[in-house]
């Protein structure tokens, strides 16, 4: 057992312990726990690159989010979305390309991450977050995102208006159900159901929804009208490739590239090309599967025994 896993298991050792005094404090505090993103790691070839940037910060809720521009004010706007843990620094392979092409790239850092306030983030704050970026930029062409930043991005946009959708997404090892990545995390720390149960009390408590309502392929079914790229390593170790392939079958005229050995972040040179590609000239790499309406809607995990089957849909905490 690595040092995670063990650091894990202890956590998970003190939360069961608590939850026989005060189930609600422990789902409350398992909630928190699970909400705090790791110290933002903003390296120096990253902050050198956002320093290029052209900045309209905004607040949400009273913590300051980072945003960052680049291309000419008046080209189409592609919004790009990143995963859990990282900074916008991350698109620095991606910016050139797509301003060279005459778009205007717009980033940014959610609360907790990289030059953005410190704080707490969960699923329907980032989704609101992104929904005031939308609406700030009066909408956007196209949309580049990964991981936790696609799953909330397509929420986001199935809660705007479709005159302020883009025309075309590539979407990176993005997660298909929220309720399932809660399961993961307190089945690896070993809790007890009872805190399960307060952890989605207390989530209902912040956004008057249930985790069962925040499914990422129901919202990616809306958007059949939207072209998109779904690009997924099928051995991802982080989000299980299932997920893609639940989001894909959801989503009509969606393509699902399978990346092998590109691993959770998908930054080789290799998917890079394709994503730019598709972006800028709207072509497919070979090959894909493409929902033409004959792919059938793969369900949600409903159990915790289909999860160990299915892979589940992240083995981040494991």
């Amino acid at each position: 057992m690595n040092t995670r896993k063990l650091l894990f298991k202890g956590l998970g050792l003190g939360l069961n312990l608590l939850s026989y005094v005060s189930p609600q404090k422990t789902g409350d505090l398992t909630f928190k726990i699970f909400a705090t993103p790791p110290p933002p790691n903003v390296r120096e070839k990253e902050r050198k690159f956002l320093t290029t940037a052209e900045r309209q910060d905004f607040k949400h809720e009273g913590k300051n989010v980072a945003v960052y521009s680049w291309g000419p004010a008046d080209g189409p706007i592609v919004i790009c979305s990143y995963g859990w843990g990282y900074n916008a620094g991350r698109w620095r392979h991606y910016v050139p390309t797509l301003v060279e092409a005459g778009m205007r790239v717009v980033a940014f850092d959610p609360v907790g991450h990289g030059l953005a306030d410190k704080g707490v983030l969960h699923f329907p704050r980032m989704v609101n977050i992104i929904q005031q970026l939308i609406r700030q930029t009066g909408g956007c062409e196209m949309a580049l995102v990964h991981s936790f930043g696609g799953g909330c991005l397509i929420e986001a946009l199935a809660g705007l208006p479709k005159g302020l959708h883009p025309k075309r997404m590539c979407v990176l090892a993005t997660f298909s159900t929220v309720r399932w990545i809660f399961l993961t995390f307190t089945q690896s720390l070993g809790l007890r159901d009872i805190v399960f149960e307060k952890l989605e009390a207390y989530v209902y408590t912040i956004a008057g929804r249930h985790l069962n309502d925040y499914d990422v392929a129901a919202s990616a079914a809306q958007l059949g009208h939207v072209e998109a790229l779904l690009i997924h390593d099928p051995a991802d170790s982080v989000t299980a490739f299932m997920n893609s392939e639940r989001n894909h079958s959801h989503w009509p005229g969606s393509a699902l590239y399978r990346a092998e050995g590109a691993g959770h972040h998908l930054g080789t040179a290799g998917v890079t090309r394709i994503v730019l590609e598709y972006l800028v000239n709207g072509t497919l790499p070979d090959p894909v599967s493409i929902n033409k309406g004959d792919v059938e809607p793969i369900p949600a995990v409903m159990t915790l025994e289909d999860l160990s089957t299915t892979g589940g849909v992240s083995d981040y905490y494991q």
